[in-house]
C-alpha cells in the first residue's frame, strides 16, 4: 500500500501555493564530468571550501578523454558482431537507437558547461546563487533526507525534510522574492531531460535536475 505523500509546510495566509517538486543539484551525463558536479565562480575557480557553513564534500576529477575512443572501439565491434548474429540466425536486423534500445543524450547546448565541465553553480562573490542550502548537494545529506524547490505567488522557497512521507516534517533552507529570478530554462541535454536551470537577476545561477519537475518547471516559466 503506498503512504500518500504530505506536506507540514504551508504558505502564510495571503500567499498562494503554485508549485512544488523534490530537486537536488544536478550530475553531470557526458563521459568526461559523468556522476560528477562542481561548484564554480565566474573564473572558473572551486568555490566549495568558500560557501558559508557548507560541510566538506567530495573532490571530483574529470574523467579521462582516452576512455570515450577505447569503449567505442570495444562496443563498435561488439555490435557489429550482435547485427552479424541477428542476419546468421533471423535474417533481420535489430531495431532501436542504441544498445538495449538506450536514447542518446543528443547534442549538447552549451558543451562548455554540460560536456567540457559541469558546474551545477556559477556564482561571482556575494551574488544570490551562493546563499544556495548544500542540502541540494545529494552527495553531502543523508539518504533519508529530501528537498523540495517551492514556487508560491511571491517566493521560490527550498524546503529541507525527511524522505519518510508519514513523518511530514519540513523546514526553509532557503527562500528569494520571485523578482530575483530572471529566467528558468530547461536543460535538454540530461538524463530524461529533467535538468534545469535558473539564472537570477545578479547573474549568478543554479542547475537543478528533478523525477517530478515538469509542472514547477512550467510554472517558474510562465512566472
Amino acid at each position: 500500500m503506498t503512504v500518500p505523500q504530505r506536506h507540514s509546510w504551508q504558505p502564510p495566509a495571503g500567499e498562494g501555493l503554485v508549485a512544488r517538486a523534490p530537486v537536488s543539484f544536478a550530475t553531470g551525463a557526458a563521459h568526461r564530468v559523468q556522476g560528477r558536479r562542481w561548484f564554480r565562480d565566474t573564473e572558473r575557480r572551486d568555490i566549495q571550501a568558500e560557501l558559508a557553513g557548507w560541510p566538506p564534500g567530495p573532490a571530483y576529477r574529470f574523467r579521462s578523454r582516452i576512455g570515450p575512443v577505447v569503449r567505442g572501439v570495444l562496443t563498435g565491434a561488439f555490435l557489429l558482431g550482435v547485427l552479424a548474429l541477428a542476419v546468421v540466425f533471423d535474417g533481420n536486423v535489430p531495431s532501436g537507437s542504441g544498445p538495449g534500445g538506450s536514447a542518446p543524450l543528443g547534442r549538447s547546448e552549451d558543451p562548455e558547461n554540460e560536456e567540457t565541465d559541469f558546474p551545477v553553480l556559477w556564482a561571482a562573490p556575494g551574488t544570490i546563487a551562493r546563499t544556495l542550502p548544500w542540502e541540494l548537494d545529494p552527495a553531502r545529506r543523508p539518504d533519508t533526507d529530501v528537498t523540495h524547490l517551492v514556487l508560491t505567488d511571491r517566493r521560490l522557497l527550498v524546503l529541507g525534510g525527511l524522505r519518510d512521507p508519514r513523518e511530514p516534517w519540513e523546514e526553509v533552507l532557503w527562500e528569494t522574492d520571485l523578482s530575483t529570478v530572471a529566467t528558468v530554462e530547461r536543460r535538454p541535454f540530461s538524463v530524461g531531460e529533467r535538468d534545469f536551470r535558473i539564472t537570477f537577476t545578479d547573474g549568478s545561477w543554479c542547475r537543478l535536475t528533478s523525477l517530478e519537475g515538469e509542472p514547477l518547471v512550467s510554472c517558474l516559466t510562465a512566472a
